[in-house]
């Protein structure tokens, strides 16, 4: 089939699709091909000097990977993986050969497995590296450039669709207050598509800032930001801030950090968990626990993000102060 594609000399090939690759540029659906001279990489759309070329469409990956693991003598089980950008992290203990097989048909750079849960209050993964040598991942999402290390910060693929939604809200005028910023998940979709006066980002994981920090120069950011490092509770200044997000499920045991730094008509976008049982009482009893402290809020937003283990969910609700008494 005719497809768009960059052509390379094959001393340089391998650089050219890493690049491509990291781009998201790279069509994954057709092979990558050479002749005598030169290796024709496909494309998922034309770019400045692109030209066309007839590729060969490509095998499904999850096919083809159990025909040549059967072929290799290895028992086909079905692997549970997410893919972040150049990299692939597996659920369970996979062996280095089945790590190998899945790099090189998926063109994957770097391969993590679980080896536990997400660690303390700096939300560090427990990730050991099967192959590659990690390093920093890049991730392509709704327009944003995400670069972080996947065994030093944590990036949640379940909340694209709540991350993608902040591109449509307009901020603009606004001074945005982000109490767990980590690497931009949410803030970097608001400085790229609006305009506010003023982004204060924070988080207690000092990886996390270095890599909001890269972030903000690879999505060429120009909105004035001030980033902390520490607990939002001890380190923030005393701002009233007009939208404030609270990306981290203990959001509730920093309610009173956020409410002495707002003011009458800001939002509050909280991330939180709740049992199924206890699900229609979660917005009432923030409302409640808010009146105690002397705000009155109304929630104009609530919707389950996703499932978290048995019997809870992973809830954002967005709350606006009418009132302080």
């Amino acid at each position: 089939m005719e497809k768009n594609c960059i052509v390379s000399d094959k001393l340089s090939a391998d650089a050219v699709i890493k690049q491509t690759r990291a781009n998201g540029l790279l069509d994954r659906n057709y092979c990558i091909e050479q002749d005598e001279n030169y290796v024709y990489i496909p494309l998922v759309r034309t770019v400045a000097g692109s030209v066309t070329h007839d590729f060969r469409p490509r095998m499904d990956t999850s096919a083809k990977i159990r025909k040549n693991l059967a072929r290799m003598g290895i028992k086909n089980r079905n692997l549970s993986y997410i893919r972040l950008g150049n990299s692939l992290i597996f659920k369970d203990k996979i062996s280095t050969k089945i790590a190998r097989e899945y790099a090189g048909e998926m063109m994957i750079d770097n391969i993590y497995v679980e080896a536990g849960k997400i660690q303390g209050v700096k939300r560090k993964p427990t990730l050991k590296l099967l192959y590659g040598k990690g390093c920093e991942t890049r991730i392509r999402e709704s327009g944003i450039t995400y670069i972080l290390d996947l065994q030093k910060v944590m990036f949640s693929p379940g909340n694209i669709n709540t991350r993608s939604k902040m591109k449509y809200m307009d901020f603009t005028g606004l001074v945005v207050l982000d109490m767990f910023s980590g690497i931009g998940y949410f803030s970097l979709q608001v400085l790229k598509n609006s305009r506010p006066v003023n982004m204060i980002m924070c988080d207690i994981n000092p990886d996390s800032i270095y890599y909001l920090k890269k972030n903000l120069i690879v999505n060429r950011i120009q909105t004035p930001v001030t980033l902390f490092t520490g607990d939002s509770r001890v380190v923030l200044p005393s701002v009233s801030a007009d939208y404030i997000i609270m990306g981290n499920f203990n959001s509730l045991h920093f309610l009173v950090s956020s409410l002495i730094r707002s003011q009458n008509g800001t939002r509050i976008s909280m991330h939180y968990l709740a049992t199924t049982r206890d699900l229609d009482k979660a917005v009432y009893n923030i409302i409640d626990m808010a009146r105690k402290l002397g705000y009155i809020l109304t929630c104009t937003r609530s919707e389950r993000v996703k499932s978290v283990g048995p019997n809870y969910l992973h809830i954002n609700s967005t709350f606006t102060v009418i009132s302080i008494l």
